[in-house]
């Protein structure tokens, strides 16, 4: 972006210094249409006439990045929403094993108990 800013300044001052140089009155002929005028100023007009037509070229490949990049966002989001749940529900099953294994080990030691209970 700077390297982009830099470069069109650099354009514009050796645009202005042309169009210093060059006062002088040429007739132009534009489809038919006659007219005389500085030729620094057909110069600059040609320049003004490129820029636009260039922003106008670029502007759907923008507006479609634009669009792309807002649904990648927006899948992006869903995807992290989905993650969440699934941490969430794989904590809540973590605890779950856990109760079950402490209940299991708990039953096995009533069992045992018993059992040296009725050995004794």
């Amino acid at each position: 972006m700077i390297f982009t800013l830099i470069l069109a300044l650099a354009f514009a001052v050796v645009a202005v210094i042309f169009a210093l140089a060059n006062p002088m009155i040429v007739p132009i002929n534009f489809f038919g249409l006659q007219t005389e005028g500085s030729l620094a100023m057909f110069i600059l007009i040609a320049i003004g006439v490129g820029i636009v037509i260039g922003v106008l070229l670029m502007t759907p490949g923008a507006v479609k990045r634009n669009l792309v990049l807002a649904g990648q966002k927006k899948k992006l989001k869903g995807t992290e929403k989905e993650l969440d749940q699934h941490k969430t529900k794989m904590t809540e099953l973590e605890q779950k094993v856990k109760k079950d294994e402490d209940e299991k080990a708990q039953a096995v030691a009533d069992v045992q108990k018993r059992l040296d209970e009725t050995l004794k």
